[in-house]
């Protein structure tokens, strides 16, 4: 299958919430393209997005902490787009089965206040381009065959539907001693403090910006940065979600 092709393939996935029969095969892209090639046919689909009147809202750093830290290399680390009309407000509601598998992670989000591009920005030039951070969810979807490689992630974006963001919080020097606590319901899921099993999210924004310069791109003013899960949690029908930021503010997502 041609380039094209495929991110004609991936482009109709991300739409319906669903791969077709083009992408039925989980070793297509795998047999054929490397993890390079993978985020080249993610950047594809996006742009066949922004030709379709959709707007850029930023990006995730994907594999920074937990299980997946590194999994695809030992300082890879990959990135996601995230489309404007896919971020959420919290509070916002949305019906369960519009998402297809969806899981959710709640997420720290930093917000651009200036522009930043190339291929050597170093952490605290990253910090000293953000103008606040936000309590955030990622809300992920299943859109590939079981058993894709890792080209098919990247070239999906690695799983994105898109996030739901709270209100927005000063930026602060240390975001590793962040805890979160996870409410479903009313009932406590879980409580994590990843500390040292994620990385620094400045860290992750400038890792972002190295890896978008080999590929011509950057970040924008007003685009949002999502740089790693504290946990994750599979939505299994209508219910209310609710994240805690320690020293950050909450977010809120109600599938209905």
């Amino acid at each position: 299958m041609s380039d094209e092709a495929l991110v004609e393939a991936l482009f109709q996935a991300r739409r319906k919430g669903v791969a077709g029969r083009e992408l039925a095969d989980p070793e297509l892209i795998a047999a054929e393209h490397g993890l390079r090639k993978g985020l080249g046919l993610q950047l594809g689909v996006l742009d066949r997005f922004l030709a379709s009147g959709e707007r850029l809202g930023g990006w995730k750093v994907g594999h920074t902490s937990g299980s997946r830290r590194g999994m695809m290399g030992s300082d890879f680390r990959p990135f996601g787009y995230i489309l404007d009309g896919r971020i959420m407000r919290s509070g916002d509601a949305l019906p369960h089965d519009r998402i297809t598998s969806c899981f959710i992670e709640p997420e720290l989000c930093l917000v651009l206040g200036a522009p930043l591009w190339g291929e050597d920005v170093d952490p605290v030039t990253a910090r000293d381009a953000v103008r606040a951070v936000v309590p955030a969810f990622e809300l992920n979807e299943s859109r590939l065959p079981p058993g894709a490689g890792h080209p098919a992630i990247l070239a999906d974006g690695l799983s994105n539907w898109g996030i739901v963001v709270g209100t927005e919080a000063p930026v602060r020097s240390n975001l590793t001693d962040i805890t979160v606590e996870l409410w479903r319901d009313g009932e406590l899921v879980t409580t994590r403090t990843p500390g040292d099993s994620m990385d620094d999210p400045f860290l992750s924004l400038s890792r972002l910006c190295a890896l978008l310069h080999r590929y011509g791109r950057g970040l924008e003013p007003g685009q949002r940065v999502i740089t790693g899960s504290f946990c994750n949690e599979t939505v299994q029908g209508p219910g209310s979600w609710r994240a805690v930021f320690s020293g950050i503010g909450e977010v809120a997502v109600r599938f209905s």
